[in-house]
């Protein structure tokens, strides 16, 4: 090819503006999602590329071998495993990772951010760039803490901050440093940093977790140096483990039926497997699927063939009709070599003109789907992506323009001169026919998996907790009940207008390790979810027991350690032959306090985890270390809401308040995710039916004038309008067929397996196949309508002229 194939490509572009356009813009549509997806892939797959020799560097895992929590790795892990880990005596440097909240005052405006709490050898570890002050000190002063450059803009409107003071709840943090912003793709996000040692932990928690093995206050990473034994480090956390009150006293008995196995699994994953791991649960940590972001990848590459193939189908029907200009160009000496130039010219002009708008379609769409994705993707747009897609392009051209050009060299000049080969042929039909039923395929397939996907998205975010959620509005507060200000801000919030009932509890929609090990008289000791409650939370909640009573005002206060009230599921697991037989009844907590207490009641069994998990047994106990209010509305809920934001500044002026409906809540605690990926399909869905659509279009157009006299011969022999509609609508038909029996299994199996992690369905059946199969019918016969009805048209006399 030369610049003269381009000139006359070019110039052939401008002579059809109409069908320059569709192909222009339906490829550069094409371009711009697969380029979006791909982005989002290499994003997904570089987490924590930026960390100095990563493959040194390892989170420290824990997996707890009770059946109550799953066989899930946790990204969490105890301090006194870090510190075994240093005392292993292998090269290691280590480092926690405890992620706080601090609430603020700064010019006036009340301000929350995220603060990592970590060791000095962080410093040594990740190497965060250091822009101003002194990092050290950040790390190792009690009072100090350390600004990334965005958290520095956000609380004082500018970057040279070091020395600046902040006021919180009655402490003073000075800023001793400025960092860089950490990359998006980190597992290890922060707006700030300061040292474990400082005032953010409080005293009795940092004692508290300095000791405690298997309280998982937030994440640990370890380096090994050269020269260090990655099994010596994690025989040495298993020897303090074993070592640990956890085994020898709190847990004892479970250990005992474990038959050898450790009570806690420990293992140091490498950190570039961190965000793809599959085996992983923790919702409050940067994470990913690695399924579905490989899948994403080939939904991305689908949609970017089904617009190539949309592009063949269309060159193809364009250089049928240009075989006129094609045999007059071979008797005028053309060249084989020089026509396929200039097709393929033309077809490489095409495609990179469609990659160029696809680009600047990606990049006017990006916030919006880094909205959708809920991720950070600035670097998307880099000179290597940039290059690699344009030559993406170039490629897409040669491959493309491939079967038009030997469509081309196949015109035979003699024929087309006398107007005998206008046709194409039986075996070119057929290959256009198959492209046209894959893209069906595919558009079906993916519009299955949606409707699958999005069905039971919403079934799972809309079950039953086991009271009604519509009239609450949850919140945490800066500290717990023991604070006057808290207990303050309950009783007004009790006197609001509107409001009918207020509790505070841990939040009920637990995630994490609170277990407590419960034995009966006479029975054997069985692990439960413990969940701290004021006295009120039942009666807020609108739970009723199923047998004795549930905590109540009139009967119960903070302070009253002698009752319990469990579910009905732990009444099973207790081994009471029905709830009410538990009433009464005194159970013993064989790790901690084991001073005997009375089941005074059982709760129905509250939903209080995900879809994908079974009905967990809980015990509920009197707590005034609590503080997640609930607040039950009477009135308006948005107005008690903003009566809420108002109120809360006379009791906690430093800190913001995120107050929130509970419906919102559940969703986006477990099903966020889910929601954003029923987006991301919904999106490819369209775009491949779209594409599927213009496909089956063109290919009607073509068909209808390919069969012209065959139409008219039927209509002289007395075939009537519904006979050439059912002769042209076969055709398609059978198209559609097709791509239904190419796609439906694949999707059959891709929503069996994602269903397969759930162990509460909707009852989804094959209805969303059948209607998969229904949408493609009805998008092939809106695009075929316009052709048959010109087929239904067509004048015997003006056809057999022609």
């Amino acid at each position: 090819m030369n610049l003269r194939d381009f000139r006359i490509g070019w110039r052939l572009l401008v002579k059809e503006p109409a069908y320059s356009a569709v192909v222009v813009l339906g490829l550069a549509v094409g371009i711009a999602v697969c380029f979006l997806l791909l982005g989002f892939v290499r994003h997904s797959f570089s987490y924590d590329e930026h960390v100095p020799e990563r493959e040194r560097v390892v989170q420290l895992q824990e997996r707890w071998n009770l059946a109550l929590l799953g066989n899930d790795w946790g990204t969490t892990a105890s301090l006194p495993a870090r510190d075994a880990a240093l005392a292993s005596g292998q090269k290691v440097l280590a480092t926690a990772f405890l992620d706080r909240g601090v609430n603020v005052r700064a010019g006036g405006r009340a301000l929350a951010f995220g603060v990592a709490l970590v060791d000095p050898d962080f410093e040594k570890i990740f190497a965060p760039r250091v822009l101003a002050g002194d990092l050290h000190a950040a790390l190792t002063r009690p009072e100090a803490l350390a600004l990334t450059a965005d958290t520095a803009l956000k609380v004082f409107g500018r970057v040279d901050v070091v020395g600046r003071t902040l006021q919180g709840d009655g402490q003073t943090y000075v800023v001793a440093a400025v960092v860089a912003n950490p990359p998006a793709a980190t597992t290890l996000p922060y707006e700030a940093l300061a040292g474990t040692g400082g005032v953010i932990l409080p005293p009795d928690a940092r004692r508290f977790a300095g000791v405690a093995w298997g309280f998982s206050p937030g994440r640990v990473y370890l380096k090994l140096l050269p020269g260090a034994d990655a099994g010596a480090v994690l025989d040495a956390l298993r020897r303090g483990l074993r070592a640990s009150p956890l085994v020898q006293r709190d847990y004892a008995q479970q250990v005992a039926a474990l038959g050898g196995r450790d009570l806690i699994d420990y293992r140091l994953q490498p950190i570039a497997d961190v965000y793809l791991a599959p085996d992983l649960n923790d919702l409050f940590a940067p994470h990913g699927n690695r399924h579905g972001v490989i899948g994403l990848g080939a939904v991305a590459v689908l949609v970017l063939l089904l617009a190539a193939t949309n592009y063949v189908n269309l060159a193809t029907v364009r250089t049928l009709a240009r075989q006129r200009e094609i045999a007059v160009r071979k008797v005028l000496g053309a060249s084989a070599p020089a026509v396929a130039r200039q097709f393929l010219a033309e077809s490489v002009l095409v495609c990179l003109l469609a990659t160029v708008l696809g680009l600047l379609l990606a990049w006017l769409l990006l916030p919006v789907f880094a909205d959708l994705v809920q991720r950070k993707l600035d670097g998307m747009f880099n000179v290597v992506s940039l290059a690699a897609t344009l030559a993406l392009g170039v490629l897409l051209g040669l491959a493309a323009g491939a079967y038009p050009t030997w469509s081309a060299l196949r015109v035979r000049a003699t024929a087309a001169l006398a107007g005998r080969g206008s046709s194409e042929t039986a075996r070119g039909l057929w290959i256009r026919r198959t492209l046209t039923a894959l893209q069906f395929g595919v558009a079906i397939g993916l519009t299955a998996t949606t409707l699958a996907v999005a069905w039971q998205t919403r079934y799972a975010s809309t079950l039953d907790p086991g009271f009604d959620t519509a009239p609450l509005l949850m919140f945490p507060a800066a500290n717990d009940m023991r604070d006057p200000r808290t207990r303050a801000l309950r009783d007004a919030i009790a006197r609001l207008p509107g409001v009918a009932g207020v509790a505070v509890s841990h939040l009920p929609f637990s995630v994490g390790h609170n277990i407590v090990t419960l034995r009966r008289a006479g029975g054997t000791a069985t692990d439960i979810n413990l969940y701290a409650v004021s006295p009120e939370f039942f009666d807020v909640y609108g739970v009723k027991p199923v047998a004795g009573r549930l905590f109540a005002l009139a009967f119960d206060k903070f302070g009253d350690e002698d009752r319990v009230v469990i579910n009905a599921a732990a009444a099973r697991q207790l081994g009471f032959p029905t709830p009410r037989d538990a009433v009464g009844q005194m159970v013993t907590n064989t790790a901690g306090d084991n001073r005997p207490k009375r089941i005074v009641g059982v709760a129905p069994d509250l939903r209080q985890r995900s879809a994908r998990d079974g009905q967990q047994p809980s015990v509920f106990f009197l707590n005034d270390r609590v503080g997640g209010f609930t607040v039950r509305c009477s009135g308006n809920v948005d107005d008690v809401r903003r009566a809420i934001e108002a109120l809360w500044p006379r009791y906690f002026p430093n800190e913001p308040v995120d107050v929130v409906r509970m419906p919102t809540l559940i969703t986006d605690i477990f099903y966020a995710d889910d929601l954003r990926l029923a987006r991301l399909l919904a999106a490819a869905s369209a775009i491949a039916t779209a594409i599927a659509a213009f496909g089956i279009y063109v290919l009607a157009a073509y068909s209808v004038r390919r069969r012209e006299r065959e139409i008219v011969l039927r209509k002289l022999y007395g075939a009537g309008p519904a006979a050439i509609a059912t002769l042209v609508a076969r055709e398609f038909a059978a198209l559609v067929g097709a791509g239904a029996v190419l796609g439906l299994p694949f999707a059959w199996v891709a929503i069996q397996r994602w269903l397969g992690a759930f162990t509460e369905r909707a009852p989804i059946g094959a209805w969303t196949l059948v209607a998969a199969l229904l949408v493609a019918g009805v998008v092939a016969l809106v695009s075929t309508l316009r052709h048959a009805l010109a087929a239904v048209r067509i004048r015997p006399a003006s056809a057999l002229r022609e």
